[in-house]
């Protein structure tokens, strides 16, 4: 009477593994789909910012450039720095 009964759970324990396996790879291929519409996002979202802050480096930099040159023209004596180079 032990031996089946022994038998009988060993079977519901194979099917009840089998079941959360099957479970776990359906889930996993759900994750993996979640991923893969993150991953999109993400590089579109990176896109975007990406050429805002091009964007912005470029004017800043003109404004830099700028500001560089009223500054290097200066002559010597008249900077804040001493002169005694």
């Amino acid at each position: 009477m032990a031996v089946p009964l022994m038998a009988g759970l060993m079977i519901a324990q194979g099917v009840m593994g089998i079941g959360s396996q099957v479970v776990g790879m359906i889930q996993q291929s759900k994750m993996a789909e979640e991923n893969k519409k993150m991953q999109k996002k993400m590089s579109e979202d990176f896109a975007k910012s990406n050429s805002a802050i091009t964007a912005q480096f470029a004017a800043s930099s003109g404004l830099s450039a700028n500001v560089g040159g009223a500054v290097g023209n200066q002559q010597q004596g008249q900077g804040g720095f001493p002169s005694y180079v």
